[in-house]
């Protein structure tokens, strides 16, 4: 006899939970978590979901295989955005790309990429003068894009075209739509449209060029990913070379700026540990290199709790391929699956008081087996886990340490609220961070600065 199918709250004739889903979907996440467990379904309209916030049985879950549980169907919305890139399930190139991408993340690549960080990041620094005010969720997405513009295109192209790949690479993303029709002709998508044509234009030429002179000095990752070739042979078309560049660029621009900014938050609200994590970066050497970050533990723990409290993916969906069993329920074919780490970072089974922030439960001394940062799922898991996280850690720890060493620092606003914008969960903007520059030499006192 199987299983049963995971218990449901109840909903409104026809629509089911969908009303409350749509107006408050993580307030309907958590209450239905609290009186149902760690794995409940929800309906919304004729389609039915399975969510799994318990921390084991969401780790089971992300490691199944394609087969089973498939992402093309859910991220369909990055098609009109790059292209078919990083499609699962049918669409039989998606491992052969994910591939191609690996060489541009390679730990070995990282003590170039570490220049690219450290040049954009105190030209940033330079610009913002003795005191002043920013705004950490545009000024940090800003950085991050050059940093990934520096990186996977080259400096030449930063210099040269580095202001229009901007302009368009925000009306870009401001057009990503998971729930709309991705064709619907409103004013947002069709800035997508123009902007996504304007930028394979842009790339097209640059592409050619590294085509026929594959340096990675000159044109960064772009020279690597033209030579790529899938499995049978074929090479990568231009179109797909320039699709997968974007998708990359988007992973680096949208997701690392805006763990970043919540981790710089998170920072200055716990005085206690911004004071550990300066004394840190003012221990460490001026020009970084991949040892020297990872030493730098304190700062470490400091990013997964930020991971763990403040998660930029509130939602990882799947499409149930075929029947699995999950907490003692089957999840039948033809189902979405729901994994939310907003709560599952937050489970009692793993973490002592998990609404606090506390960046010690990930030191060896709290956690010797690793298993609080097991359980963070931020970046997914399994085949589809985050190929940029490497990355991404670096540049976070490069940025914040590079700043902290050159200004004290503090909230304008001290809760600074989340978007309501869908998608990536990131400050509200704007953002605001007070900021004085430190005195030099040992003894430069202070880590906060009145707004």
């Amino acid at each position: 006899m199987s299983a049963p199918h995971p218990p449901a709250p109840a909903g409104v004739p026809l629509l089911g939970n969908g009303p409350a889903f749509l107006r408050d979907a993580m307030g309907t996440l958590w209450r239905a978590q609290a009186q149902l467990g760690p794995v409940f379904a929800l309906r919304l309209g004729p389609k039915r979901m399975v969510v799994v916030t318990g921390p084991a049985d969401a780790l089971d879950v992300v490691n199944l295989p394609e087969s089973t549980l498939s992402l093309r169907p859910v991220y369909r919305w990055v098609i009109p955005m790059f292209g078919e890139v990083l499609q699962a399930a049918e669409y039989e190139g998606y491992v052969d790309q994910r591939e191609m991408m690996l060489p541009a993340l390679r730990s070995r690549n990282l003590p170039n990429y570490l220049k690219c960080m450290v040049k954009e990041a105190g030209d940033w620094l330079g610009s913002l003068g003795e005191f002043g005010v920013f705004d950490a969720t545009r000024g940090l997405e800003r950085l991050s894009m050059s940093i990934a513009v520096r990186a996977f295109l080259g400096e030449d192209f930063l210099l040269r075209s580095g202001e229009y790949f901007w302009r368009q690479y925000v009306d870009l993303a401001e057009g990503m739509e998971i729930l709309l029709p991705p064709r619907l002709p409103l004013p947002r998508l069709i800035r997508r449209d123009r902007a996504r044509d304007r930028l394979f234009t842009l790339l097209a030429p640059k592409t050619a060029e590294a085509r026929l002179d594959p340096d990675p000095e000159r044109h960064g990752f772009l020279a690597t990913l033209v030579g790529g070739r899938y499995s049978d042979g074929t090479p990568v078309s231009d179109e797909e070379v320039i699709g997968l560049l974007l998708s990359l660029v988007f992973a680096a621009y949208e997701t690392t700026a805006a763990q970043l900014a919540w981790s710089l938050v998170l920072l200055l609200q716990h005085p206690d540990q911004l004071k550990l994590v300066v004394e840190e970066a003012d221990g460490a050497p001026e020009e970084p290199t991949p040892g020297s970050l990872h030493a730098m533990r304190r700062l470490h723990w400091n990013l997964r709790e930020a991971e763990r409290l403040r998660p930029i993916t509130t939602m990882l969906w799947r499409y149930t391929e075929k029947p699995y069993t999950v907490g003692g329920y089957t999840v039948p074919a033809g189902w979405f699956t729901v994994l939310c780490p907003p709560i599952t970072h937050r489970s009692p089974e793993v973490f002592d008081s998990p609404g606090e922030y506390d960046p010690d439960r990930f030191s060896p001394a709290r956690d010797p087996g690793g298993r609080a940062a097991a359980t963070l799922i931020n970046l997914g898991g399994g085949q589809h886990r985050c190929l940029g996280a490497r990355f991404a850690e670096s540049e976070m720890k490069v940025v914040l340490s590079m700043l902290l060493r050159s200004y004290r620092l503090s909230l304008v606003e001290p809760d600074p609220p989340p978007s309501k914008k869908m998608g990536i969960s990131r400050p509200a903007s704007p953002c605001l961070i007070a900021y004085q520059r430190r005195g030099p030499g040992p003894g430069r006192a202070g880590t906060e600065v009145r707004p």
